[in-house]
């Protein structure tokens, strides 16, 4: 290695290119530390401090016994689009799974009903999925729908299709969103869930989507603890062209 950079930032740039290119994949095993020093000329330390800083980047993973693991890099969310959680998640190339917690249709009581402006006696599809990245826990997702909007919501295994492959069978089509970010700390059983300690802090983005005819059609709460996950809203462009 040659350059006038530090030689564990040379070797971090070079196992960076290696993971963004696939040379490694999610999931492979990088060489144990005594291996890349050999094979570069180099020291442990140097080697130990190139993984620390890709640890820190959220790159790899680096389990005591076990050997240092590549992580998925980083996925950023702009709030900005609408678009499913499955299909946005795919498109970053992470695997996205689901595991069906509760379905149902319930009356929409208080709550749903001021929501969605209807009765507190008209029906309302719940579903609440936990989401899995590439095999691992990152969120759980609930959707509340009144019937009225989709008649045939509750006849579908979730663990399958996504929401908005159900609007776009019955006609639908979310056009707009309503979206508020805030930090919370979550509790058991949902930290179970997520594989998280109890009270550790966890992002809950909370949803209110729009159909065509700007009706509330969904309403949707998700508990995100995945940290490969980043949330952004860019600003507009204020700037103004004069002629």
């Amino acid at each position: 290695m040659h350059s006038i950079q530090p030689i564990y930032l040379q070797l971090a740039d070079t196992l960076r290119d290696k993971i963004y290119n696939g040379e490694y994949l999610f999931g492979d095993t990088l060489p144990p530390e005594r291996v890349m020093a050999e094979k570069y000329g180099i020291s442990h330390l140097t080697v130990r401090k190139a993984l620390a800083l890709l640890q820190e980047e959220g790159l790899i993973l680096r389990l005591q016994g076990k050997g240092t693991f590549v992580n998925a890099p980083n996925v950023s969310m702009d709030m900005r689009e609408v678009s499913g959680f499955t299909s946005f998640m795919q498109n970053h190339g992470v695997s996205v799974t689901n595991e069906v917690l509760h379905s149902g249709v319930r009356p929409a009581r208080y709550k749903y009903a001021k929501i969605f402006q209807i009765s507190e006696d008209d029906p309302v599809f719940e579903c609440i999925r936990l989401r899995y990245g590439d095999g691992a826990p990152m969120a759980i997702e609930y959707n509340a729908v009144p019937v009225r909007s989709i008649p045939d919501v509750a006849q579908y295994d979730y663990t399958v299709y996504s929401l908005y492959s159900v609007y776009a069978n019955n006609n639908a089509r979310i056009v707009s969103e309503r979206q508020v970010l805030e930090v919370v700390r979550i509790f058991n059983p949902q930290a179970k869930l997520l594989c998280v300690e109890e009270g550790s802090d966890v992002f809950l983005l909370t949803s209110f989507s729009k159909d065509e005819n700007d009706r509330l059609i969904e309403y949707t709460r998700i508990y995100n603890s995945d940290k490969r996950i980043t949330f952004f809203a860019a600003a507009a462009d204020t700037r103004q062209v004069c002629s």
